[in-house]
């Protein structure tokens, strides 16, 4: 798997009653992120079934000192303190490795391995590997090491193709057998997150995820002056293409220019309009 830029997970608990006021917060937190220096992406998601309690923020910077430089600046820590009193308890925050923007489900599992535990926990996850070499909707897997003095936790990061087939291996009788010799040489307990992507058209920060018409709008916005666009410059240079390589091009080229070049500049022009 290639990590092509660092990146950091946050979860928070909110306070009962005042997600709308967290809401708002987290979207002048990741607002301001956007703003600092080397950052990629952002991707708010709110609770659901696999993280019901959590709200879980992922930052992407183009490098390590980028991160840091937004975890410490003074921007970010006032922020913080402005949004205390809507958060229970302290949030978890976990440094891991970058992923390819696609519409796979990861699940994030962190824990303190004991002394010596290494090579248990190394023998044990080849064991893993060689369950979900077979397992359907299995993709990949990621282990980053515990670094001293920025990530003292072991993390763990399993792909799939998609939430059930997250959950066969959730629920999985191999799994609870790997993870109970694993047991005895854990301290503390496991801290697991599971991360729907970490980007998409939508994936700005809101109280409410976006109206399902408004978002059909903001497509049709974008989608209608590129096909027309598209179906302009075939007529000069392909005129005589078949009907379907046609159609496949047409629609390549519209979701390469829809995905980097017209919605996010749509979405962030609109967001105010979309989060009503």
């Amino acid at each position: 798997m290639e990590r092509s830029s660092p990146t950091v997970l946050v979860a928070r608990r909110v306070v009962p009653g005042r997600e709308a006021e967290f809401g708002e917060w987290i979207t002048r937190v990741t607002e301001a992120a956007a703003q600092a220096p080397g950052h990629v992406a952002v991707d708010v998601q709110r609770p659901d079934s696999t993280h019901p309690d959590e709200w879980l923020v992922v930052y992407r910077f183009v490098d390590a000192d980028a991160l840091h430089g937004w975890l410490d600046s003074d921007t970010r820590a006032r922020l913080i303190r402005e949004g205390g009193d809507l958060i229970v308890g302290e949030p978890r925050m976990q440094v891991i490795a970058a992923v390819p923007d696609d519409p796979g489900v990861r699940m994030v599992t962190s824990y303190l391995l004991k002394e010596g535990g290494d090579a248990v926990h190394r023998a044990v996850h080849e064991d893993v590997m060689s369950v979900l070499a077979d397992f359907p909707g299995f993709r990949e897997r990621e282990i980053l090491d515990a670094v001293e003095g920025v990530q003292p936790e072991t993390v763990v990061i399993l792909t799939f193709d998609d939430e059930p087939s997250l959950r066969m291996w959730l629920d999985s009788d191999p799994r609870e057998k790997l993870l109970s010799r694993l047991d005895p040489f854990i301290e503390g307990t496991y801290t697991t997150s599971v991360v729907a992507g970490f980007v998409g058209w939508f994936a700005f920060n809101a109280a409410e995820e976006p109206k399902r018409w408004k978002q059909a709008v903001i497509v049709f916005l974008a989608l209608f002056p590129t096909v027309l666009l598209i179906t302009y410059l075939r007529g000069i240079f392909w005129p005589d293409a078949p009907l379907v390589p046609a159609v496949f091009v047409g629609n390549v080229i519209g979701i390469a220019v829809l995905t980097w070049v017209l919605m996010p500049p749509l979405t962030r022009r609109l967001s105010s309009w979309l989060q009503r």
